[in-house]
């Protein structure tokens, strides 16, 4: 049988937990309303760049062959005015913490699916699915990168995209914001090349100032970067949001065990009352005698 003192300890651990948990809700709300604006801005138009930048290299690819030959590269496939690689590189966007729902966990299944499926170099950002592939011990060329999960600095995405920008393709796997209560694995390509149902739509067709070469130079260097970038600020408000609404449910949970354990407090009290007047009852009987 559960005692009063058993039921106090638990009401008081479950209050503190819930007041940690209103707290973390908090701070996840205040950071996702802090980036939300400004990740939303700027992801039309960052599609739409990428977009771009896919349509230029499908539209133009003789003009782009030319231009290889005329460096004399052996390979004219490789569309590209950086050293490349060859390569195909799949770069998982995780987490260094939890609390973030089932979202990074559906990610990380995406991610692995098409893995076992075309195995390929892997990079992974954020500690959870690090530990994650380790467990699993899948077999791959594997590059960790430690990223904080609420601001990235310049100096830490400078290195991710060094790393990334020597592989000829560059698919992301990542969380993105929906609405409030709904978050997204998204897979994206940021090497300009469409992924397999992206293909088929028209091209547009484009004249170049100052050159092609200068263009695709420019879409290489500054707009892939900023294109991850914009990646990083999607994962981290779809996580932030995730655990908001992760949170507040086991708020919920825990005030619902709270009203539970508040019940059995109270009927235990009923029972002691009811214990000690039946003592007095008793006393009384034998005080009369």
């Amino acid at each position: 049988m559960v005692t009063k003192k058993e039921v106090i300890k638990e009401r008081d651990f479950l209050t503190t937990l819930n007041n940690i948990l209103e707290t973390y809700e908090e701070i996840a709300a205040t950071r996702m309303a802090r980036i939300k604006s400004s990740v939303l801005d700027s992801r039309d138009f960052l599609l739409e760049i990428n977009a771009i930048f896919q349509q230029v290299k499908s539209s133009y690819k003789d003009k782009i062959n030319l231009l290889m030959k005329k460096k004399k590269i052996k390979d004219p496939t490789q569309l590209t005015f950086i050293k490349r690689n060859g390569k195909t590189l799949y770069v998982l966007v995780s987490a260094n913490t939890g609390l973030y729902g089932e979202i990074i966990r559906k990610t990380y299944d995406i991610f692995v699916d098409k893995l076992k499926k075309e195995p390929q170099d892997v990079a992974i950002i954020g500690k959870l699915g690090l530990g994650i592939f380790k467990a699993e011990k899948i077999p791959a060329p594997l590059t960790y990168f430690d990223c904080p999960d609420n601001k990235i600095d310049d100096q830490t995405l400078r290195k991710i995209v060094e790393h990334l920008i020597e592989y000829e393709k560059v698919i992301v796997f990542y969380e993105r914001f929906e609405n409030i209560v709904t978050q997204s694995p998204i897979v994206a390509n940021i090497s300009g090349d469409p992924l397999p149902w992206e293909k088929g739509a028209p091209l547009a067709q484009y004249f170049f100032e100052p050159s092609l070469e200068k263009i695709m130079e420019f879409f290489e260097k500054e707009i892939f970067g900023s294109i991850f970038q914009q990646i990083i600020f999607e994962s981290e408000l779809a996580k932030f949001a995730s655990r908001m609404v992760s949170l507040d449910l086991a708020s919920e949970d825990i005030k619902n065990n709270i009203k539970q354990v508040i019940l059995t407090e109270n009927r235990i009290k009923h029972q002691e009352n009811n214990k000690r007047q039946m003592e007095k009852f008793a006393s009384m009987k034998l005080w009369r005698k």
